[in-house]
């Protein structure tokens, strides 16, 4: 997901990449170079703060395959860190092309009914006049969303009620 198209928007600037076997990425920067203020949606930033630790299995170099943990992009003497700004700006360029642009602020999530910093929209709720209230998740709840259902988005709304499917 947002993970994979950064991967792919660095391209040959990506440093090493360890991924765990959840499918999670892991850029390695320098220590310091990233902002706290980061705010994009299911990105999460392992740094040590005064009140939480973070822990990291780093793979041996040799593990370049999963499905445990392993280097998706080898470490090696040309290849370590990412450049933070070009991180950021390929993550962001991810979150907007996967969730679409950010809403003003803060959104419930449709499941823990919590407000979230990072919504990600799930669905569009129908309505009779044909404009729909978007449907958020929090990071944790949005791969949850019912699937059962037709997911729909704001462009396929009109396409989804022409086809008969509701």
């Amino acid at each position: 997901m947002v993970g994979e198209r950064a991967l792919k928007t660095l391209g040959n600037q990506t440093g090493a990449v360890i991924q765990d076997m959840y499918g999670t990425l892991y850029w390695l920067v320098k220590v310091g170079s990233i902002e706290r203020s980061w705010q994009l949606r299911g990105v999460r930033l392992l740094a040590e703060l005064a009140d939480e630790s973070t822990y990291l299995g780093v793979p041996p170099v040799s593990w370049t395959t999963g499905p445990k943990s392993h280097w998706r992009v080898p470490l090696g003497p040309d290849r370590y860190l990412t450049h933070p700004r070009k991180l950021r700006e390929a993550l962001a360029e991810a979150d907007r092309a996967e969730y679409g642009p950010m809403p003003e602020g803060r959104q419930l999530c449709y499941r823990c009914q919590l407000p979230t910093d990072e919504p990600i929209p799930v669905d569009v709720e129908a309505r009779t006049n044909g404009v729909g209230q978007i449907i958020y998740a929090c990071p944790t709840h949005a791969p949850l969303y019912p699937t059962g259902q037709h997911l729909r988005t704001l462009t396929s709304a009109p396409a989804t009620e022409h086809e008969g499917r509701r």
